[in-house]
């Protein structure tokens, strides 16, 4: 995994040198967010799609960076809408800062995202990084208007892929454009497969993780009255009536005590294996087994994780 380590220290400092706000604020909360830590997964994978096509990494690394102040964007923007008070191990930014700026200090990364785009990429770059962001606004909308209901497996894949898969489907997209392959639509498919795992893992480990390694209190997003995978695949050995009152009120210790029972963990992470393995699938016939062994281990970490 060295490849991998080096491609996020190369990030690391890309990401605070590009940021270069006038107003001193908004680099305070960006570089409080951005410095709490963070896999750098979509980006990496931007990267390493890049170099493992035989693209050059430094002409990927600006819009891997525009990438990753997307995801930081909508992590500042979340976490005012969710109310939440943790993120990676410490104080959540809108606790810190205000909700106001966090807001608007993800507006202005959203922004400088777009024109790192424009500077250092194409048109066909900035279309699919444009589709990415209004597609997870749209995501975050669907999932905001179905807290507190249960939804079923299609509302929660459409939930899931505009939230998440589509940012991970950008990142490799953005890779392969940037190495020059026509075919990045097909890249943008499999990112979409590996955002869809990473998402089902998240949702699993919001069951079944810990505090301390997740950095934010397990069973969250159940308090938050989400219904997600591990609850939607056990949900007809459950009282519907009970499931949505405890939804609505935050008692919800029971429901995640009765998932966990009925196996709606490890249903969550026998799909999230699946979409990895289709994704690795089609990454060995698009370039060639002896091409991707170091994609291939960052894609499967994305079931291995413990946050």
């Amino acid at each position: 995994m060295h490849v991998v380590d080096y491609a996020v220290r190369l990030l690391e400092e890309e990401l605070l040198r590009h940021l270069e706000p006038e107003v001193k604020a908004i680099l305070e909360v960006g570089s409080y967010i951005i410095s709490s830590g963070g896999k750098r997964m979509r980006p990496v994978l931007s990267l390493l799609t890049c170099k493992a096509l035989g693209g050059d990494e430094r002409k990927v690394l600006p819009l891997a960076v525009g990438i990753e102040y997307i995801h930081v964007a909508s992590l500042l923007h979340d976490d005012v809408v969710d109310g939440a008070d943790r993120r990676r191990g410490r104080l959540s930014a809108n606790l810190v800062f205000g909700n106001d700026l966090c807001v608007l200090t993800g507006d202005y990364m959203y922004a400088k995202a777009l024109w790192l785009y424009s500077r250092y990429g194409d048109m066909k770059s900035i279309e699919i990084v444009s589709r990415a962001v209004m597609d997870m606004a749209q995501g975050q909308v669907l999932e905001l208007k179905s807290i507190g209901d249960i939804i079923d497996q299609e509302t929660y894949f459409s939930i899931i892929d505009r939230k998440t898969g589509v940012l991970f489907g950008a990142s490799m997209a953005v890779g392969a454009l940037m190495a020059g392959r026509e075919d990045y639509e097909r890249f943008y498919q499999m990112g979409l497969k590996v955002g869809r795992a990473f998402q089902l893992v998240d949702d699993a480990l919001d069951y079944s993780g810990s505090e301390e390694k997740l950095g934010k209190p397990v069973g969250n997003d159940l308090r938050e009255g989400k219904c997600t995978y591990p609850l939607i695949s056990v949900i007809e050995n459950l009282d519907t009536e009970a499931v949505k009152s405890s939804l609505r009120n935050s008692d919800t210790a029971w429901i995640r005590e009765k998932v966990i029972q009925l196996g709606g963990v490890k249903k969550t992470y026998q799909m999230a294996r699946m979409y990895i393995e289709e994704a690795l699938k089609e990454l060995r016939q698009l370039m060639g087994e002896n091409n991707t062994k170091v994609l291939e281990t960052l894609v499967l970490s994305v079931i291995e994780r413990e946050r």
